[in-house]
């Protein structure tokens, strides 16, 4: 009996305390949890893939050729329209370039070149959504990006005596493009992003490492591409490709 009464007591105790805690536990409106992303939704991962064509002629120069790019990415979300993350990622070119050059006695000649190499890129950048469609399945956004490529062209063919490519180590080009992008949504994780590289604006740099020297160029970038680095101020409209990349939360 003695027993009966005291587990009354604890229950007297313990039940007014129990309420209170209830009434002060603070109140989360079911209509916010969806609005608000858990950290672990916050960061992202994805991967990107392009794959361009050249096919330019100019003044004492023809080129043409192709590369393949594979970059990983990974991200965080800020909030739901700005995203910040690191692209970094490797690529493979191939490329014919005929030169047409003096030689001693200032009569011209063509020098084909077959130039074959691979790089590799830096690129942190930051994307704003501008505007959503369709509940949000499809969005428009605009990416800065800024970037470090190290490129290591070989001559596989021809003689490179008298073209950028005499005595040429490797190079490094850096600048920064600011460029559209479509996402489709297909669930609340993945993504699919396509790039229009094509209506890109912005500035890139590029240093020629030489066993002797280093020359320097500048350009301005109205569209993506990366086969005319090693081409001192040159202009490559002949340039085409596609770019997209796949997107997904942890």
């Amino acid at each position: 009996m003695r027993n009966v009464y005291v587990i009354i007591i604890l229950l007297a105790t313990m039940l007014p305390a129990m309420a209170q805690e209830e009434t002060t536990a603070p109140m989360v409106s079911a209509d916010s949890i969806p609005a608000q992303l858990s950290l672990r939704k916050k960061f992202y991962y994805g991967y990107n893939f392009d794959i361009y064509f050249h096919n330019d002629t100019q003044d004492r120069l023809n080129l043409n050729g192709w590369s393949f790019t594979l970059t990983p990415e990974f991200g965080y979300k800020v909030n739901e329209r700005t995203q910040v993350g690191l692209r970094l990622g490797g690529s493979f070119y191939s490329q014919h370039e005929t030169y047409t050059i003096k030689n001693e006695l200032g009569e011209d000649y063509d020098v084909k070149l077959k130039i074959r190499g691979g790089s590799w890129e830096l690129a942190p950048y930051g994307r704003y959504c501008l505007k959503t469609y369709l509940n949000g399945k499809v969005s428009i956004w605009l990416e800065l990006h800024g970037y470090v490529n190290m490129m290591f062209p070989t001559v596989v063919d021809g003689d490179p005596m008298g073209t950028d490519y005499q005595g040429l180590k490797y190079s490094i080009t850096y600048g920064a493009q600011l460029s559209p992008l479509l996402k489709f949504k297909f669930n609340e994780k993945s993504t699919f992003n396509f790039f229009f590289s094509i209506l890109s604006l912005g500035y890139s740099g590029t240093a020629r490492m030489y066993k002797n020297t280093t020359e320097y160029s500048n350009d301005l970038i109205l569209f993506s591409g990366k086969l005319s680095n090693l081409v001192a101020n040159q202009f490559t409209p002949g340039l085409y490709g596609i770019k997209f990349g796949v997107q997904k939360s942890f």
